[in-house]
């Protein structure tokens, strides 16, 4: 039987990814980037890692304290330092302590994890947002930089807030190779039942 058929039906390449820092057992440092790993783990291998290969992501999942300001300078992507720093100091960190993470997709997954992360065109990710608020009625708190976007958006602020939805970021489209497209959009694992469930009573988008 198919794990969450509603919420895995969204992706029509690939399944979905269960991120799960352990905090038990150890992982191997791997010279890839977190948002390529992601991907790969899309398309079904699956990695225990414990460092990755890309200092802004070490930031963010909190292996280092050092921030990229230089980093963010250095590539062009803010107009002077001072902005640099501000843009760096407004990403947020994984605080959760772990030894590894675990990154597999959702058919090798235990049932237990901590954010799942989909890559879907705009119409399947707005589906999700509809899902999210078809028992509440509440808004979700879009935040994004433009910067990070797997590893903050998807990742540290969905462990925050629950959900979080991103447009991409210029290194994890480098890198890891999603289209054009598609948005990142990573799903806490305290909302992913109620999302499945709103996703089989929402109406169709052009019904």
């Amino acid at each position: 039987m198919k794990i969450l058929p509603n919420i895995t039906s969204l992706m029509d390449i690939g399944e979905p990814v269960c991120v799960t820092f352990d905090e038990h057992a150890d992982g191997e440092p791997s010279d890839l980037l977190y948002c390529e790993i992601t991907h790969k783990a899309r398309h079904g291998e699956s990695y225990s890692i414990s460092a990755q290969g890309c200092p802004v992501g070490a930031y963010v999942l909190g292996v280092s304290d050092d921030t990229p300001h230089e980093y963010y300078l250095k590539s062009g992507r803010y107009i002077d330092m001072q902005t640099a720093r501000r843009a760096s100091g407004s990403l947020p960190r994984v605080v959760k302590p772990y030894r590894s993470i675990k990154i597999e997709p959702l058919s090798d997954n235990n049932g237990i994890f901590d954010v799942l992360i989909l890559y879907l065109t705009p119409e399947r990710a707005m589906r999700i947002i509809q899902a999210h608020s078809y028992a509440s009625g509440a808004r979700a708190v879009i935040d994004t930089l433009g910067a990070a976007s797997v590893c903050v958006d998807c990742t540290a602020l969905t462990i925050e807030n629950g959900i979080g939805l991103s447009f991409g970021c210029k290194g994890s489209r480098k890198h890891s190779g999603y289209g054009d497209d598609e948005v990142p959009l990573g799903i806490g694992v305290e909302f992913v039942k109620m999302i499945e469930y709103g996703l089989g009573h929402i109406p169709e988008t052009r019904d």
